[in-house]
């Protein structure tokens, strides 16, 4: 099979945030801090907002970190890039955890780029009306910093259905040990090729999975052997997926201990019995998780 990141990206968002902003090399950091002892919450002024920032601060609280600063833009980034520009100047040593629409996106990369920032991860989120399923594309420095997992076991423990690809640009110390995530009701996949690749469906077969993502090519998967892979917990399910996003984020910012698998790109696609009704509405953002 024939995977690379930019033909992961573009099967499930084309023309999303993350294939128009492209894959900066400059923006992401090597070995970041664990855990930071200051962060900094940024609603970039999406309908979005509130539900995000609900999840962000459910995750706070389980991590017992009280030190959370929100700053939020009325109006949208683009409003008034100037005063982003001198908020990212003033808040040297912050990590941040951002949410904003694709057009402030692209300005906020830009602004951040001349800052010094550098980013542990960015994705991508969407979700049509009609319940149809959330679609999530990430982008991280290392599984140290992966939401993939964590999003997953929140969303299926609700039973809604997603698709979310993980890919890291740096791959785990642990590499050549082969550890796996879990979930009940998962089934877990290696590939064969030659890019290091798992994943992970409920719901549905591996091939139905692969379209789902916009895989082509031979199917050449190997399962996962049950003993290496490890079971992803979550204490709390979240009635709305952006709220599931927000918290997932936020505890990767914060250093959740989640797991860590020995690939460069995953994916989990997961398929509930019908359409999910309580997506009501569509909605697309990009969150961000940097040092500044």
């Amino acid at each position: 099979m024939e995977i690379d990141r930019r033909s992961l990206m573009k099967g499930l968002l084309a023309g999303g945030a993350l294939l128009a902003l492209g894959t900066p090399p400059w923006a992401f950091a090597d070995s970041p801090t664990r855990k930071p002892r200051r962060c900094l919450l940024f609603l970039g002024g999406n309908n979005v907002d509130d539900l995000f920032e609900k999840g962000v601060r459910a995750a706070c609280v389980e991590m017992g970190y009280d030190g959370l600063q929100t700053v939020k833009v009325n109006g949208g980034l683009l409003s008034d890039p100037g005063k982003m520009a001198t908020l990212l100047e003033q808040s040297g040593g912050a990590r941040w955890i951002a949410v904003m629409d694709d057009a402030s996106a692209a300005v906020f990369q830009e602004l951040a780029r001349t800052t010094g920032g550098r980013l542990l991860s960015v994705g991508s989120h969407v979700s049509g009306s009609e319940g149809r399923p959330s679609r999530h594309v990430w982008l991280a420095a290392s599984p140290a910093q992966g939401a993939g997992g964590l999003l997953a076991a929140q969303l299926s423990g609700a039973r809604e259905s997603f698709a979310i690809t993980e890919s890291f640009l740096n791959e785990s110390s642990a590499a050549n040990n082969l550890t796996g995530w879990s979930a009940p009701g998962f089934s877990s996949y290696r590939s064969a090729g030659s890019e290091s690749m798992h994943l992970h469906c409920s719901g549905l077969s591996v091939s139905e999975a692969c379209r789902e993502l916009g895989l082509t090519g031979p199917e050449d998967w190997t399962s996962i052997p049950p003993h290496v892979c490890k079971l992803e917990t979550v204490s709390r399910q979240s009635p709305h997926w952006v709220e599931s996003v927000g918290y997932a984020v936020a505890a990767s910012a914060l250093g959740v201990h989640s797991i860590q698998e020995s690939c460069s790109t995953r994916a989990f696609v997961h398929r509930t019995g019908g359409l999910d009704e309580r997506i009501v509405s569509s909605a697309r953002f990009v969150s961000f998780v940097m040092d500044i």
